[in-house]
Formats: structure tokens, C-alpha cells, sequence
């Protein structure tokens, strides 16, 4: 074997184990890119669920505190002491006028 027979067997072997790396790094990407996804939905999952349970949780709350009002009553008469005040303040005030029957 001449010399310059080695150096071509060593340039071939060396691009050889080069794409190997690179095919099993490719390889190792794409798998943690699927973990990684599959993670996200999982998280994601959880977060939806977690979400519509503190909806369905703050939802009871404002059943139970409902209160029942006669045929003769208003739910919101005007002067009523538990009117609560509008956080945007005066300025998104409307005044009020009454229906006519």
C-alpha cells in the first residue's frame, strides 16, 4: 500500500465518522424536539385543566350568594347602600333612567 492510499483511507474514514455524528446528533435533536412538544402539551393540558377548575370553583360562589327578590322588588333599586363603586371611576358613569310601563 502506497502513502498516498493510507491518506485517501483516512480522508474517507474521517468523512465517514463524520456523517455518522452528524446522522446521530440529527437523530438525538428530533428526538428531545418530540419530548419537548410532548412536555409542552402536557403542561399545557394541565393549565387548561387548572384553569376551568378555579372557573368552575369561583362559579359556586356566586350561586350561593344569590339572593331571591320579590315581584315587587328591583334587583339594584336606586339608593341602594350596596351598590358597589366602579372601579374606572366617575368619569364611565352613565346616568341612570327608569323604564316606563
Amino acid at each position: 500500500m502506497s502513502f498516498d492510499i493510507v491518506l485517501l483511507l483516512i480522508v474517507v474514514g474521517g468523512i465517514g465518522l463524520s456523517a455518522a455524528y452528524v446522522r446521530a446528533e440529527y437523530i438525538r435533536w428530533r428526538e428531545h424536539g418530540a419530548i419537548q412538544r410532548r412536555r409542552e402539551t402536557a403542561l399545557r393540558e394541565l393549565h387548561a385543566a387548572s384553569m376551568s377548575d378555579q372557573q368552575n370553583a369561583s362559579l359556586l360562589p356566586s350561586v350561593l350568594r344569590l339572593q331571591e327578590f320579590g315581584n315587587d322588588e328591583a334587583a339594584n333599586p336606586e339608593g341602594s347602600s350596596n351598590i358597589v363603586d366602579d372601579p374606572l371611576g366617575d368619569r364611565r358613569r352613565r346616568a341612570r333612567q327608569r323604564a316606563n310601563r
